[in-house]
């Protein structure tokens, strides 16, 4: 009975681990299909593509492209379209070696020729696709249909119609820089695109002259290498449109300022007109190139002035901001290092902000704050965060307290000032080794006191005349100066560290001090960029190096300074006119400079040792 008990508790026990194991294993495979669906589905990519604008009446393409074999696609209701074809297959494949490593892709397209039937603005939804069984969805596309151009009904007037449309006019081929904002407050961005409209067969472009956006700080937006065109709606019209430039543009004063006009050879591709047309015309093409110079109109922006009650911490910042700021310990010994990092992020002139000042207390010792920048040039503006590293080394034990500080900055959406906080920072310093406070007393070690001789000697009676040997130090010049040297050093020391404590706390003298050093830094830094032939840098850093240099020197804020008004300043300051006029050169070289079509480094070169020479003579000059 026993055993049959143990055989059926066994038969249960092995039942139910089988149970188990399957379970394991049921689950097990679920994820790995649920893992390589996933995966699958980000390798699929299946997207469409269609002009953004047609005429009623105009016949386009729609085209849908997928990266694998797919069968079974569906299109969604194409409202105020109609479908005249499709779809058209095709299969292209395509192999390329990199690094040693062979890599092939292979891509399907599906093209629809549609009809525009109505005008108005239209969203063709995403379509569906099967690939291994899964279903897909495209993005969607976005077209507009504007009204036809008028055309003549008779077939006489066809002919003038079409040669009026391929007529080289101001209207069928112009340029034009495009601003997203006409008035703006001090410090804001502006986003200025520089565009080419034409209705006309475009086969190149000759030379071009940039506006130089005297009165503004300029940072390129980067755009393709090669000028794509995109059909665009201007006043019902269709245009093909290329975008060449596009830059973003802080004003530097208030009032009016002018954006110099843009000026672009374009080379036109024509068919010959030719009254006596020969048997072969019939069949081969006959076209000509012709060079026409296009000139876009200037731009006027109107700056506006800030609006008064600016707080006392602002200092020139425009746009929305957020700061944070962290130590990285807050216990340490005397003459360790803690470093304090903060943190500005935004969307705004972030390359103009200055790092904020903090009141450190008279036993930490402070190093210059090094500056660290990520930052992107987008259509939306300048986005990113610049974060200022302080390195602090406290020379004595004891419970000391960082204050907070303020960054204020002027919104320009809302037409407010708005002000950022750093908490308080608590440090707690303990005795280190080279603490100065703590005393270092050397041990010395006693002997007993020996006799030698008799404990008792008598006293002698005679007369008795002592003889000096060698020379006595007490009483003497040697022995007091011993004892006043080191008191006049401590009190000259004395004076010396609490005049050096006071010029700290004195900012502008503190700056004016460093202006040379800071300059020197950044120079040291544009060479580097001009040895790894960085150009953008390296005239970035030469205006930071003297506007910086001067906004020091002067004790002047960095927002205050323009090139309509340094030469007042320099002036003021009795700065000879041809240092004056040397300065202005810099200044105008590294701005044209930065987008000519190439600087060899010969003159860069020469810049450099050109702006060093410079600020050697402002140093004595000022």
């Amino acid at each position: 009975m026993y055993e049959i008990f143990y055989q059926e508790k066994t038969k249960r026990t092995h039942l139910k681990n089988r149970t188990l194991r399957m379970k394991k294993i049921f689950f097990l495979l679920l994820a790995t299909l649920f893992i390589t669906s996933a995966s699958f589905a980000e390798e699929v990519k299946f997207t469409a593509a269609g002009p953004r604008v047609v005429e009623v009446g105009e016949q386009f393409r729609l085209v849908y492209t997928v990266n694998e074999k797919a069968k079974d696609i569906q299109l969604p209701s194409l409202s105020g379209f109609r479908v005249l074809m499709g779809p058209s297959t095709s299969r292209n494949s395509s192999s390329q070696y990199i690094n040693g490593k062979w890599s092939s892709s292979t891509t399907y397209t599906y093209t629809y020729v549609l009809l525009a039937e109505k005008e108005g603005k239209y969203t063709v939804n995403p379509a569906k696709i099967k690939v291994k069984g899964y279903e897909f969805s495209s993005n969607s596309v976005s077209i507009e249909v504007v009204k036809a151009n008028e055309k003549p009904q008779n077939n006489q007037g066809s002919q003038p119609a079409q040669a009026s449309a391929n007529k080289i006019t101001q209207a069928n081929l112009f340029v034009k820089v495009d601003v997203d904002q006409k008035s703006v407050y001090m410090g804001e961005h502006i986003v200025a695109t520089i565009k080419v409209y034409t209705r006309l067969n475009i086969a190149g472009f000759g030379d071009s002259k940039f506006p130089s956006f005297n009165g503004f700080l300029s940072q390129e937006i980067p755009t393709p290498g090669q000028i794509s065109l995109q059909r665009e709606n201007v006043n019902g019209t269709i245009y093909n449109t290329g975008v060449i430039r596009k830059l973003i543009l802080f004003p530097q004063h208030t009032g009016k300022i002018t954006i110099d006009p843009f000026e672009l050879e374009c080379i036109i591709r024509q068919r010959r007109s030719s009254g006596n047309r020969g048997f072969f015309d019939d069949f081969f093409d006959n076209y000509q190139d012709i060079r026409v110079p296009r000139k876009s109109k200037p731009v006027t922006i109107r700056v506006k002035e800030f609006p008064a009650n600016k707080p006392a911490s602002f200092n020139g910042a425009v746009g929305s901001f957020r700061m944070s700021a962290n130590v990285d310990k807050d216990s340490l010994k005397a003459n360790e290092a803690i470093s304090l990092k903060v943190k500005i992020s935004g969307n705004g002139n972030l390359k103009l902000i200055n790092p904020p000042e903090f009141d450190f207390p008279a036993d930490f010792e402070v190093y210059d704050p090094t500056t660290k920048q990520d930052i992107k040039s987008t259509a939306k503006g300048m986005t990113g965060s610049t974060t200022f590293e302080y390195l602090i080394i406290p020379r004595h034990a004891g419970d000391y307290e960082i204050p907070p500080v303020d960054f204020s900055f002027f919104d320009p959406k809302a037409g407010i000032y708005r002000t950022r906080s750093t908490p308080k920072f608590n440090i707690k310093v303990g005795k280190g080794s080279g603490d100065a406070s703590s005393a270092v007393i050397s041990s010395f070690s006693k002997e007993d006191v020996k006799f030698i001789g008799k404990d008792i000697r008598f006293i002698k009676t005679n007369d008795f005349t002592p003889r000096l040997k060698g020379q006595v130090f007490f009483g003497t010049t040697n022995f007091y100066l011993a004892y006043l040297i080191p008191f006049v050093v401590f009190i000259l020391a004395f004076v010396f560290n609490r005049k050096r404590i006071k010029e700290n706390a004195d900012l502008a003298r503190v700056k004016n001090k460093r202006a040379n050093r800071v300059a020197m830094k950044r120079l040291k830094t544009a060479s580097a960029s001009l040895k790894a032939q960085k150009k953008e840098e390296f005239y970035d850093e030469i205006l930071k190096a003297l506007w910086g240099y001067t906004s020091d020197k002067l004790n002047l804020p960095l927002a205050d300074l323009n090139k309509e008004n340094i030469t007042d300043i320099l002036q003021g300051k009795n700065v000879e006119e041809e240092l004056v006029q040397d300065f202005l050169n810099i200044l105008d070289t590294c701005e044209f400079a930065r987008y000519a079509p190439s600087s060899g480094s010969s003159e860069m070169d020469e810049l450099y040792k050109k702006t060093m020479e410079t600020i050697t003579k402002l140093e004595k000059s000022i």
